[in-house]
């Protein structure tokens, strides 16, 4: 549970009722995991109404996966430090008082016991003291070692042949587009073309007036991920392989290299977040080969 975003059980109450609230969607290895819970999630995460439904599904995997998370640290015998607990669950109470609400009243009425109301409150400071803990400090270098263009500042620039997919494309679609841009890129290694000039006659992204040249970027923001990664893998006049990203296919050529100077300790702490997210991924494909899941209809 988000304690910032707690004022939404309200709303998930005046939303449900309290009967729906509690409504069992799936259990698992026993513990209930209620449309209460469902809808939370999805008002702490701002989904839209028009997209509710259908991430619905995706919405009760993801608590179905914290709940798998809780029992994988339960195992090891991790729990969150007390005084980090108890500062959590006052500002969660403070939280709906400033509501104008009892919270010994109303956490109840929603499912929240105290002992639901700290497992939820404890889960992200349990996790957080086991990566700590978990990850080492040769894995952190290793990590930088491996992805040092990513973090340490280096930025790039770049051209790119841009072709759209429709709102909803079919496989056909990001085949058709992925094999045009292979034709293309064919033309460009061969010498017939520039991928300037090929990116100016058949990109259909605003940069192809500019030779399909994007200017200079980092490893987040400016680009689609998919293809920000792929233009940190490239040294630089290589030309890329086809990268759908969800606005369409993209071919890319780095033209420019600016190294970064970060070392590991300017870094550290976004290397700890990328490994605890795997150490997270990691967990709970080690916990779903056992779990007991029941979806309740």
């Amino acid at each position: 549970m988000n304690v910032i975003c707690l004022a939404t059980l309200l709303q998930t109450a005046a939303i449900l009722g309290v009967d729906d609230a509690t409504r069992v969607v799936v259990t698992v290895n026993g513990t209930a995991i209620t449309a209460g819970d469902v809808e939370f999630a999805a008002t702490t995460r701002q989904v839209k109404a028009e997209e509710r439904a259908a991430r619905e599904p995706k919405l009760i995997e993801e608590l179905i996966d914290r709940q798998l998370i809780r029992e994988y640290l339960a195992k090891r015998k991790i729990t969150a430090p007390d005084e980090d607990l108890a500062f959590q669950i006052r500002l969660a109470e403070d939280a709906i008082r400033k509501h104008g609400d009892d919270p010994a009243i109303l956490l109840p009425k929603l499912g929240y016991t105290p002992e639901r109301l700290k497992s939820e409150l404890s889960l992200p400071l349990a996790w957080q003291y086991y990566a700590r803990h978990t990850i080492t400090l040769p894995q952190t270098k290793e990590y930088f070692d491996q992805h040092r263009a990513e973090l340490d500042g280096t930025r790039l620039r770049a051209r790119q042949i841009f072709l759209k997919l429709p709102t909803r494309p079919t496989d056909a679609d990001v085949a058709a587009r992925s094999n045009r841009l292979k034709e293309l890129k064919a033309q460009v290694t061969a010498g017939k073309i520039s991928f300037a000039d090929c990116a100016r006659m058949n990109s259909e992204s605003p940069s192809k007036e500019q030779g399909g040249d994007v200017g200079y970027f980092g490893p987040r923001g400016k680009l689609p991920t998919p293809v920000t990664q792929a233009a940190f893998a490239l040294k630089v006049n290589d030309l890329s392989d086809p990268i759908v990203s969800a606005f369409g296919v993209h071919l890319l050529q780095v033209t420019e290299r600016i190294p970064g100077d970060l070392s590991l300790e300017d870094v550290r702490p976004q290397i700890m977040e990328r490994l605890s997210e795997q150490l997270w991924a990691e967990a709970i494909q080690t916990e779903r080969k056992t779990a007991k899941i029941e979806r309740r209809k």
